[in-house]
């Protein structure tokens, strides 16, 4: 039998049955939502920013370096919990409060139709001068001033996010696409991500018992158990993987081939639930109980190197999207224009799925998007963008944006921290 403490730590993240659908929210379908008001303290060099916003189209320019993404930033983690670019507090918080310690905040308060929501992040800093002579970081989530855990925290706002660093999308590790899939589908639907931990812990327990029978403390047979575990848990991740990638697919090629005037994209899906690291079925038409069944075939075969290697071999934590450009792999022949284009009409594709997931059209906030498109392929990428309720988008050159977009849009300038208002819009045009 295996270890009852390795059980035991097991079903304390099932906090919902493994069985249960993934559910969606109940929603009225195209709700327009926006983010009203921004506010920072202590946020990388915002010490002091507070912002109202309007539906529309926002502009942020200035030069690098003087807090333009961190505003991006910072409306993202407010729909995912956590910073795209950093993995802990220390490297979000102001620099003077890791001297002398304080509060780190960002609070947004949302419009979702006739609904308010206000979510907030707080990080409350230890000055440097503990016994370890490290600050500490103690992070808390609201929402309308309730706390609550990330997994409850995460998709009450949408929010789409591109930045540069999204290029990795094409040319990075199987890893970063995983991240990429694991976020989109969390906003669109919050149990997912219960989905998700319940398989990761499945994986560590299962990792940490393999190494067991390794070096001769546990019994082969103890692996029945988590066997199951994880051909149950990671057969409802590969399942909802792949019907996200359907629905990117459904939008991201159309999307691409308008902004490239016809080259093709195509989006694979590569599970890796079979014995062979060469063998990537299609799961296009499988349910999660095939999926299931392919993996709990799969294992015995694996049995000598997963002991040897003390490792899992097979599950959602080894997939891969594959992105094909006019049926080349992109990440190896695609030029950093051509990736461009290709994690923009990902975002565009993202923001329609999480639409027809949500019911709800997220805000788009685009970090520096047309520094690398030719005029042509900017227009088109805004007027795709302005379709949603609110734009937030950032430049380092004021003309970069063609004079039409000007017009409806607020701008702001952005210097060391500091935001001020140049223009309000002129709402009489969209009238």
């Amino acid at each position: 039998m295996p270890s009852p403490g390795l059980i035991k730590t097991y079903f304390q993240v099932r906090s919902t049955p493994a069985h249960q659908n993934l559910r969606q929210p109940e929603l009225t379908k195209g709700t327009p939502i926006y983010i009203s008001r921004l506010s920072l303290t202590g946020f990388r060099n915002h010490t002091n920013t507070e912002l109202e916003l309007r539906p529309g189209l926002t502009l942020f320019q200035g030069q690098n370096g003087h807090g333009k993404s961190n505003l991006l930033e910072a409306a993202y983690m407010l729909a995912i919990a956590k910073s795209p670019r950093s993995s802990h507090e220390r490297e979000l918080v102001n620099w003077s409060l890791a001297e002398t310690g304080g509060h780190m905040q960002i609070l947004g308060v949302g419009r979702d139709g006739d609904t308010t929501i206000q979510a907030q992040i707080d990080v409350d800093v230890t000055a440097a001068g503990t016994p370890k002579g490290t600050p500490g970081f103690r992070k808390g989530l609201r929402v309308n001033g309730i706390k609550r855990s990330a997994i409850d925290f995460v998709g009450n706002l949408n929010i789409v996010f591109f930045e540069a660093d999204d290029l990795e999308i094409v040319y990075g590790s199987p890893g970063r696409r995983r991240r990429y899939l694991d976020i989109l589908i969390s906003q669109s639907n919050p149990a997912y991500l219960k989905s998700l931990q319940r398989y990761g812990q499945v994986v560590t327990q299962r990792n940490q018992l393999l190494r067991r029978i390794r070096d001769g403390v546990s019994e082969e047979n103890e692996l029945l158990f988590w066997d199951e575990r994880l051909a149950y848990e990671g057969a409802r991740v590969t399942d909802a993987r792949r019907r996200s990638i359907d629905g990117l697919n459904d939008h991201a090629v159309p999307a691409h081939s308008e902004l490239t005037d016809g080259d093709k994209l195509e989006l694979r899906y590569l599970p890796r639930i079979t014995a062979s690291s060469s063998d990537r079925p299609d799961v296009g038409s499988m349910t999660a109980e095939m999926i299931e069944q392919e993996v709990k075939q799969a294992l015995p075969a694996l049995r000598r190197r997963e002991i040897a290697q003390g490792v899992t071999a097979i599950g959602p934590h080894r997939d891969d999207l594959e992105i094909r450009l006019n049926d080349q792999s992109a990440g190896q022949f695609a030029s950093r224009g051509q990736a461009r284009t290709i994690a923009l009409s990902l975002k565009l594709a993202e923001a329609v799925f999480v639409t027809q997931s949500t019911g709800r059209t997220p805000v788009l906030a685009l970090d520096d998007i047309l520094s690398e498109l030719d005029p042509k392929r900017r227009e088109l990428v805004l007027e795709a963008a302005i379709k949603h309720e609110q734009v937030l988008l950032t430049s380092t050159e004021p003309g970069i944006v063609p004079e039409p977009f000007l017009k409806t849009a607020d701008i702001y300038t952005v210097m060391n921290g500091r935001v001020t208002q140049d223009a309000i819009a002129n709402l009489s045009s969209n009238d």
